[in-house]
This record gives structure tokens, C-alpha cells and sequence, in this order.
């Protein structure tokens, strides 16, 4: 286990300065937390990671999910903003991604609690021991797919396009 990435708060800041110690003296070979911001570190994470897990409270955007996929790391995402727009849930999400021109990529959970969180990552990492293969063409798959500006640059051209005959 890997944690790269620090907090606003304070006190939540704390409470991970206080774990990343207490694993540190416990389990010092299996988890790593590094409390800073590192963007070279970040990508080497990306690229050793099978998983990267997103459990924001609110994403207006998110470019994490985005950049992980790039590297083949499969995202575990909380269901909102734009973490739900881009992270299409295996078990779930067949349909809403078939409707974007998509396949499912990731896996996702309601909720800003641990019930959920368990949910996902049970699911992900029984997918990764129990269906290698599969996970390995999953991971291929979010790789291949297409996040850039192209597809949308092309549809807002073509919606000015069409607002210009009237």
C-alpha cells in the first residue's frame, strides 16, 4: 500500500502523519505513506500501481482516475463528479458506458464511508486474484481509451456548425 498526497485540514493531516508512524514501526516493508505533493513520484506510482483508489468527497474534474488509466492502473472511484463521468463501473455501468462510445473501466461506490471503499476494493482485488487474464485485458482496455479533447473538440465544432445555419 502505497498513500502520496496530503490534506487540507489540519487535523486530518494529522491523523496521517500519526498512521504513516505507526505503519511505519509496524510495517515498515509492506506500506508507505509519503504526506507531500511529488508529481514524479505520482507517475511512478501510476505505473507500478494495480489500483489507484480516488475516494474523494467532491471532483469537479478529476485528472488522477485519468492519468492512472493511461499507466493501465485500474481505478477505484467514490461516485461523483467527474470520477462518476469517467470511471465506468465493471459490474454496474455496462449500458452508461456503452452510451458514451465506452467500455466499463474501473470500479465505483456511493458513499464517504469504509462500507463502501470495502465494497469496491473487495471487488477489484477479488477480480485481480481470481481472473488474471480478464484483469490484465482490463487493464489493456483503460489504457486504449480515448480521454483527450479530440471526441469533444470535434462535437462542440459541430455544434457550432449547426448553430451557425440559424
Amino acid at each position: 500500500v502505497v498513500l502520496l498526497g496530503s490534506a487540507p485540514d489540519p487535523r486530518i493531516q494529522n491523523d496521517f502523519v500519526n498512521l504513516a508512524n505507526q505503519l511505519h514501526s509496524s510495517h515498515w516493508d509492506q506500506a508507505r505513506l509519503c504526506l507531500t505533493y511529488d508529481e514524479p513520484l505520482s507517475h511512478l506510482i501510476y505505473a507500478g500501481a494495480d489500483f489507484i483508489l480516488v475516494p474523494s468527497i467532491f471532483e469537479p474534474c478529476g485528472l488522477t482516475q485519468l492519468t492512472a488509466m493511461r499507466y493501465g492502473s485500474i481505478p477505484v472511484v467514490r461516485k461523483t463528479g467527474g470520477l462518476y463521468d469517467t470511471v465506468f463501473d465493471v459490474d454496474d455501468d455496462k449500458a452508461r458506458a456503452e452510451a458514451q462510445g465506452l467500455e466499463p473501466n474501473g470500479f465505483n461506490f456511493d458513499g464517504a464511508d469504509g462500507a463502501g471503499v470495502d465494497y469496491a476494493l473487495n471487488r477489484a482485488i477479488s477480480a485481480w486474484y481470481d481472473g488474471r487474464d480478464w484483469f490484465n485485458s482490463l487493464c489493456k482496455r483503460v489504457m486504449e481509451q480515448d480521454w483527450s479533447w479530440n471526441r469533444p473538440a470535434l462535437d462542440y465544432m459541430e455544434l457550432y456548425h449547426a448553430a451557425k445555419k440559424y
